[in-house]
């Protein structure tokens, strides 16, 4: 029942307890009518849809994205007074790992919109505007569609269950969040800037200059033998291609973080996924392997690379699980010995990785640290900790 529909109940009670009589008797009729026939209708009039959604591929976590909804009316009434929204509890979805209290899924910032009529067989789009502040694949929440047909007397709840999902990939990191996160973009940006420096250039051979070619170096004893202007070709074998490694596996030795804070796994895949978007910037080819992969998946390192499809390496990192320290080491142990003479970048939270002994000069480990709490409440509980292991050397 609405409001509408409680107050002309209250005036019917209220015609009830007066002495019968005109007008008492025709305005309790009237609203025992209006409550019947209202409701009737309304049950009678409860929308049937179908509906479709049209999104992005996917999504950075915490950054806003765009959906579409599709509404089409498949009963022979029309569909009227209808409010449309998603639902504000979001479902549990795989791809999470965070602290258990934390918001799963995705959440609308789209309030409940309206609309006044669907014609029998008749499609309406709405715009909704969402966001997720969790890595993982997750499921849009599901549709709720309300009926207040007729006067706005009674309101009929529809739930439709939403199937369609999306990738939120990890946040890239800014250097903006602390002092560790600077520390990792600047270890980074140092390795990818010795990458393309061009220390070794193969010799490619040498041909005729063209309007629009990029010169490289001239070649000047082709050019006065021949009389036309003749440039050498180089190319780096080292900046072909880069293959990087994420391990998704997290020490026993590392203390669980807070639940304000972000996990170590977490990070290692936001440097990821701002190693992947950095280097297919500067025209850099990435091949990823992710440890909770099969190895089988990095078969084809030494095949000639094809250019990267950023967003595909990105869902793949939204799609990371965790694995033991074990499996991650044996299976990083397979991939680089197919990996040849390529550079490798491997990613990982780990201090007891196994991969320290006899590596190659092409290997380069960049280890994630844990996040530090910063947060007053942190602070405080450091204090007091301080506080007790000093009373307690006291006594």
């Amino acid at each position: 029942m609405t409001a509408a529909s409680v107050s002309l109940l209250l005036i019917g009670i209220v015609t009830v307890n007066i002495v019968w009589g005109y007008p008492w008797t025709g305005m309790f009729s009237a609203c025992a009518s209006m409550l019947f026939v209202g409701w009737t209708i309304n049950r009678i009039m409860r929308p049937n849809l179908q509906l479709g959604f049209t999104l992005p591929n996917s999504s950075a976590a915490d950054q806003p994205f765009s959906v579409v909804t599709h509404l089409k009316n498949r009963s022979r009434l029309p569909a009227m007074d209808l409010g449309v929204g998603f639902d504000a509890a979001p479902r549990q979805d795989r791809g999470s790992h965070r602290a258990a209290n934390a918001p799963a899924g995705c959440r609308s910032l789209t309030s409940r919109q309206s609309l006044s009529l669907i014609r029998p067989a008749e499609r309406r789009d709405l715009h909704a505007t969402m966001v997720s502040d969790r890595r993982g694949i997750h499921s849009l929440p599901d549709v709720i569609v309300t009926s207040m047909f007729p006067f706005h007397l009674f309101q009929s709840s529809r739930r439709y269950a939403s199937e369609t999902c999306i990738a939120i990939t990890p946040r890239l990191m800014t250097g903006e969040e602390d002092a560790v996160c600077r520390g990792l973009l600047n270890t980074l940006g140092g390795w990818s800037r010795r990458l393309l420096s061009g220390d070794a250039l193969d010799y490619t051979g040498s041909r005729e200059y063209e309007v629009g070619m990029s010169v490289r170096r001239w070649d000047f004893a082709s050019w006065a033998r021949l009389g036309r202007p003749i440039v050498q070709e180089f190319q780096s074998p080292s900046i072909q291609m880069v293959m990087l490694i994420v391990d998704t596996s997290v020490s026993d030795a590392i203390a669980p973080s807070d639940s304000h804070d972000e996990s170590p796994m977490e990070r290692v895949l936001s440097l990821a996924a701002t190693a992947v978007t950095e280097l297919t910037r500067k025209m850099v080819s990435v091949r990823l392997y992710v440890t909770c992969e099969s190895p089988s998946l990095a078969s084809g390192i030494g095949l000639t690379p094809s250019p990267s499809d950023v967003e595909s390496l990105l869902i793949r990192l939204a799609g990371a699980e965790s694995v033991s320290p074990l499996d991650a080491d044996q299976r990083q142990q397979e991939v680089l010995e197919q990996v040849g003479h390529f550079p490798v970048l491997v990613l990982t939270a780990r201090l007891d990785s196994q991969l320290q002994q006899q590596l190659s000069p092409n290997i380069t480990i960049l280890r994630v640290r844990p996040q530090r709490n910063t947060s007053p409440r942190a602070k405080k509980r450091k204090r007091w900790k301080g506080r007790k292991r000093a009373l307690a050397d006291s006594v």
